[in-house]
């Protein structure tokens, strides 16, 4: 089912990270490589959010730890990369993810699966964390009622991070 889509597309562009592809006048981004996104959970009450430089858009935005899976890496070490690399929090024992459903993303024009992890952390683990790399601007830890606040006033825009943070949020019971 995932795929079928992809078979009688013709490919417009292409660049390292995805192609551009055409199929009866839809334009769709296909990722070369599997998309992962964690949500780190601290002590059950608080997530953590990069917020992350996007020059396209000419501004910074809250968002999930996300990316690519490096070639030979699997969707549960790339997702732990990712961690590190936007939040500093060194986690490296992958049984510790917890696999979440995916979401497609934006179906008419974006059909792409993300692989979705929940990880558990410690307070102890959130204050041993290292430098996060440069396209973050800064890391914020919101409690569940700050992230409703932070969605409903439009502080958080990306779908697929209000998608997953609501989930949680009904999750959560609130």
């Amino acid at each position: 089912f995932v795929s079928n889509w992809l078979e009688p597309a013709t490919k417009i562009f292409e660049s390292n990270w995805f192609k551009l592809l055409e199929h009866n006048d839809y334009h769709f981004i296909h990722y070369h490589s599997r998309q992962v996104i964690v949500l780190p959970v601290v002590e059950e009450n608080s997530v953590v959010l990069p917020k992350v430089r996007r020059k396209i858009l000419g501004h910074s935005l809250w968002e999930l730890p996300a990316g690519g899976a490096l070639p030979n890496e699997s969707s549960q070490e790339a997702a732990l990369r990712e961690l590190r690399e936007e939040t500093g929090i060194d986690i490296r024992e992958t049984n510790r993810l917890r696999t979440e459903h995916s979401l497609v993303v934006s179906p008419n024009r974006l059909p792409m699966f993300p692989h979705i992890f929940s990880l558990q952390i410690t307070e102890q683990e959130y204050e041993d964390r290292i430098p996060h790399d440069d396209e973050v601007e800064s890391l914020g830890r919101f409690s569940v009622n700050e992230l409703k606040t932070m969605i409903l006033n439009g502080e958080i825009i990306t779908s697929i991070t209000i998608s997953i943070l609501s989930r949680f949020l009904l999750c959560q019971g609130q």
